[in-house]
């Protein structure tokens, strides 16, 4: 038999491994939770991805929808217009609107030609009208200086200008003079003789 401190001790070591069984089962409980939890939190995360690529076909299905009812509209809308057109009594036909539009255009390039040639007078008039303006600075010009030419002329004295008749001191001294060319005493006459020259 066991005394009374054996059995306690055993009953200690008992009641512990009791405890960690029991600490065990409780955290394998609780993990088993954490995990049907987790995978219903996969479930949902899956789901609403699905949800989302829905959402973006269905996004993508209206864009389209979205452009056909627009290009049906434009087609509908022509076809109207071409009736209308059909069915005008003005309509004479296609050659009729070619014959139209040659017309137009035949219009718009008379257009352009008149307002290049509008251009172009309105260029030589503006050159003619500066020559004009650059002659009129010349004349004017050549005017005044002709004034001003013509003031030097009266303003200048009576004795200013003229040339004094030659005098004796002009032609020299013992210059000879037409009486005493006359007389033949200062210059002999001359002669077609040629002076030849020393052998």
């Amino acid at each position: 038999m066991m005394d009374a401190e054996t059995e306690s001790v055993y009953e200690e070591r008992c009641g512990s491994q009791l405890g960690d069984e029991q600490h065990e089962d409780i955290a394998d409980v609780e993990l088993d939770e954490l995990r049907r939890v987790r995978r219903a939190l996969l479930k949902m995360n899956q789901g609403m991805e699905n949800v989302q690529r829905q959402i973006k076909y269905f996004n993508s299905n209206v864009s389209q929808t979205t452009q056909l009812l627009d290009i049906w509209v434009r087609v509908l809308s022509q076809t109207m217009h071409n009736q209308g057109y059909l069915q005008s009594p003005e309509w004479h036909g296609g050659q009729t609107d070619i014959a139209q539009l040659e017309g137009l255009v035949q219009r718009d390039i008379q257009r352009e030609e008149e307002a290049e040639r509008k251009r172009r007078a309105a260029e030589m008039e503006r050159e003619e009208r500066e020559k004009e303006a650059r002659e009129r600075r010349e004349r004017e010009h050549r005017r005044a200086e002709q004034e001003a030419e013509a003031r030097t002329t009266q303003v200048r004295p009576r004795g200013v200008g003229r040339r004094p008749p030659p005098g004796p001191a002009a032609r020299g001294r013992g210059a000879p003079t037409r009486r005493g060319t006359q007389r033949g005493s200062l210059i002999p006459p001359a002669t077609n003789s040629r002076i030849r020259p020393p052998r």
